[in-house]
């Protein structure tokens, strides 16, 4: 059973990768495939931990993976600046 959980977590990486992949695609951005591999791969590792971790339904699996790896390239970005964090507005 923990199998099915692993997998379907990492069927939701690969998937929100590749969602990634179609969008930078779609904006004629160049694609670094060594990088586009690698991101891949550990979205799909991600995504089997993470479907582990909420092996309480299959579907909620499926969601984990894709989610975490969601949420670890926002971390990415806010780390290595590569997205502007927006300011709140101040109340005046």
């Amino acid at each position: 059973m923990i199998y099915q959980y692993a997998l379907l977590g990492f069927l939701g990486g690969v998937a929100r990768a590749s969602v990634g992949l179609l969008k930078a695609m779609r904006k004629n951005e160049e694609i670094h495939w060594g990088y586009t591999t690698v991101t891949i791969i550990s979205s799909g590792i991600i995504g089997s931990a993470a479907g582990i971790l909420l092996d309480s339904d299959p579907k909620l699996s499926l969601v984990a993976g894709y989610v975490g790896t969601d949420v670890l390239e926002g971390f990415y970005k806010i780390i290595f600046k590569k997205a502007p964090i927006p300011h709140l507005p101040t109340r005046k």
